[in-house]
């Protein structure tokens, strides 16, 4: 997240006329645009990757999919010479819109707490997860808040921190799980988050 109160006025300025005429590469606005806009991509992947565990399959892929549904009504997008770069921009946007829709499903506190899990954040991710479940209604949003903070202490090497979470997972699991299978979910979490650092540049374990 981006936090405006720490940008001096340089790159305050180069903001307000972003619209206009562009920030120039390499200043602090155009770095930390850079800077969130890959953490924000690498946290919605994580998300996804975390509920690809919770809800089973391809969660963002089935999202981006519906966010293209009328968004493709004539030919099939890059069909043409010379596409490859509105393709690009329509995957974008798509993955953007997924994004936002797994985010409003799982709420803004949980979606903190993966994208710190992504940065290797993880007492911080625990922090937001335990917010999440705070002040969360929705039971779906409780266990999954739940989820990271126990992905989130057995990756940092915690896991009698996340032995105490398991029964919470299992006794509020609608299919009736175990403690063992909630904790075999938490460690395939750990590979898919791995996975996904992997895939975005990253070192898989922190």
């Amino acid at each position: 997240m981006i936090r405006f109160s720490k940008f001096p006025a340089r790159a305050a300025a180069c903001l307000a006329v972003s619209l206009v005429a562009g920030c120039a590469s390499g200043s602090l606005a155009s770095d930390g645009a850079a800077s969130g806009a890959r953490s924000g991509a690498l946290g919605g992947a994580v998300a996804g990757a975390i509920g690809s565990v919770f809800w089973g399959g391809n969660v963002l892929g089935n999202m981006a999919a519906s966010a293209a549904v009328g968004a493709a009504s004539g030919a099939a997008i890059g069909a043409a010479a010379g596409a490859s770069a509105d393709q690009e921009i329509e995957q974008r946007r798509e993955r953007s819109e997924a994004d936002a829709t797994l985010a409003s499903r799982i709420g803004s506190a949980n979606y903190e707490a993966a994208t710190a899990l992504a940065m290797c954040k993880h007492k911080k991710a625990i922090g937001k997860a335990r917010t999440a479940y705070g002040v969360e209604q929705s039971p779906e949003r409780k266990r999954f808040a739940l989820f990271i903070e126990a992905i989130a202490n057995e990756e940092m090497g915690e896991p009698a921190a996340a032995q105490k979470v398991y029964p919470l997972l299992a006794s509020t699991d609608p299919a009736g799980g175990t403690v063992e299978m909630a904790r075999s979910e938490a460690l395939s979490g750990i590979l898919e988050v791995q996975r996904v650092r992997q895939e975005h540049g990253l070192k898989p374990i922190c």
